[in-house]
């Protein structure tokens, strides 16, 4: 392609006043003692012609240089150069091409002259379209200029024929090469982008306004099991217009001509689903016939209970984390999430976002056509509770300044004698750690223990805190303390709220170092309610 622009405007402009700055250069070799010798200054007095088109004949006759000698000067115009013994490079009347970029006047063979700058373009001036592409299109088609030619005009009246795959960087179209065609599309204007000349295609516009709708192409997948994505790729409709013509719409081109298929593509198939249903805003629809094979589940069972079992009247239902276990018969188990019970028929009952009443006992969870049914208790969820038949259970005695204790099982429960009290009373410790608390979760915890007989009363403090260090070891539950005035067991209950973010390492505590009295422990339970 030609190259039409050899100096932009700016450098056009540049150009003009060039004249000020042109170079006087002198040659050290010069061995001329003539009248040129004395020259001390050449400047331009009066500018040629310095912008040309390709081809154009260089033009100096309204050259004007002035010579400074000695103390005077002369204007010397162009007619007198011959005189003068002045010479030019290149010659005047010279057909200019692209590269001449200036015009070199040189003193005989003295070494003296200047250089005058001039500019060559050959820009286009005009862009014409020679063969049309395609015109005709219903809004919602993507425009398609690939058959293009455009001829460019140019400067010196030269004419060049491009196919729009070797121009499309040059130019701009709008709207553009494969731009989805609106109903107020009505041409496409093409704009040159080094001189932004510009045409305008025309183009022959039909709204679409279905009337019908056909399946001509199905999907190239139809069948598919139970929870697998809908794929659509394929898939072409044909629609007849209210002028009678018709366009088919592939798969790919559903959103430029507002077309919803339902299930949407991608989305996970449900049981009994035999079709999607493609439609229209205007409400035409056409239904695409699809397969979604049948599970044959033998048994269901809970493989993760829900975060959440205990509510207070009016609550609603949160299954966050449930998941059921499918049995299917010849084929793999399916583990399903709560979020999918609809796809693959799970019935729970009542469901995820329900308002749980008062009185509700339980959650089932059934699978259609199969007798057995699964249910979730409802109610306070047990987070722990001591089973001392074989040990501490995952108790820790923590002993420090100075203090200690002796601490053993025996018939299911746990003995702390031998207390030798620290510097404080939290120097002799007995905890549980490990728990984890959820921001705004409700808790209790339920301590059944006893002063060991004979020893006399015992006081102690007791929380559950926290047990990493991360909010200063403080209580979550406020703390609580414990007088034991005999030899019978006692129970407490706590209830509080969570009112720090979540913690994975909750502990329950019991400071034990404020006296040497002993203590039995029979049970701890820490309960969400």
């Amino acid at each position: 392609m030609k190259k039409t622009i050899k100096f932009t405007r700016s450098k056009f402009t540049y150009l003009l006043v060039a004249f000020a700055f042109v170079v006087l250069y002198t040659s050290c070799n010069s061995e001329d003692d003539g009248p040129s010798s004395d020259i001390n200054r050449i400047s331009m007095k009066t500018l040629p012609q310095v912008k040309y088109v390709l081809g154009e004949t260089l033009n100096l006759s309204d050259m004007v240089i002035t010579v400074n000698r000695g103390e005077g000067s002369v204007d010397i115009p162009f007619s007198s150069f011959e005189a003068e013994g002045i010479i030019t490079e290149p010659e005047n009347g010279k057909p200019l091409e692209l590269s001449d970029e200036s015009v070199t006047i040189k003193f005989g063979t003295t070494g003296k002259g200047l250089i005058q700058p001039i500019n060559v373009t050959n820009d286009v001036v005009e862009i014409r379209i020679k063969t049309e592409p395609n015109i005709n299109y219903v809004n919602g088609q993507k425009l398609d200029l690939s058959d293009m030619v455009l001829t460019l005009v140019y400067e010196n009246g030269d004419e060049e024929d491009f196919e729009y795959e070797n121009i499309k960087e040059d130019i701009v179209t709008v709207p553009a090469h494969g731009d989805v065609i609106k109903a107020t599309d009505t041409e496409v204007l093409i704009t040159y982008g080094e001189t932004e000349v510009q045409t305008v295609q025309e183009l022959e516009l039909v709204r679409f306004t279905p009337v019908r709708g056909e399946l001509i192409t199905t999907p190239l997948k139809s069948e598919y099991e139970i929870g697998e994505r809908l794929d659509l790729s394929g898939t072409v409709i044909r629609f007849t217009l209210l002028n009678n013509s018709t366009v088919d719409v592939a798969f790919e081109d559903f959103e430029s001509f507002k077309l919803t298929p339902t299930p949407a593509n991608d989305e996970k198939l449900s049981a009994g689903r035999t079709e999607v249903n493609v439609r229209h805003v205007s409400g035409i629809q056409v239904a695409v016939p699809i397969i979604v094979n049948s599970l044959n589940v033998t048994g269901i069972e809970i493989e993760t209970k829900p975060e959440k079992v205990a509510y207070e009247d009016g609550e609603t239902i949160d299954l966050k984390g449930l998941f059921v276990k499918l049995i299917v018969d010849g084929s793999d188990e399916l583990i399903v999430s709560y979020t999918d019970f609809d796809i693959y028929g799970i019935v729970a009952t009542p469901a995820h976002g329900e308002t749980f009443s008062e009185g509700t006992t339980e959650i089932e969870i059934s699978y259609p056509g199969l007798a057995d049914s699964v249910s979730i208790s409802l109610g306070a969820e047990t987070l722990y509770e001591s089973d001392f038949s074989q040990g501490f259970d995952g108790w820790i005695t923590n002993q420090n300044g100075g203090g200690s204790a002796n601490v053993y099982e025996e018939n299911r429960t746990i003995v702390i004698t031998d207390i030798v009290p620290g510097a404080n009373y939290w120097d002799v410790q007995f905890y549980k750690p490990g728990f984890t608390l959820v921001n705004g979760g409700k808790y209790k915890l339920t301590l059944v223990v006893k002063a060991y007989p004979g020893q006399g009363n015992f006081n102690f403090t007791f929380s559950v805190g926290d047990g990493d260090g991360r909010d200063g070891y403080q209580p979550y539950d406020g703390g609580g303390e414990l007088y034991l005035v005999d030899s019978e067991y006692s129970t407490y209950e706590g209830v509080f709220t969570m009112s720090k973010a979540d913690t994975p390492a909750a502990r329950i505590l019991l400071d034990i170092g404020k006296q040497s009295n002993g203590i039995i422990i029979k049970s701890v339970k820490l309960e969400r309610i």
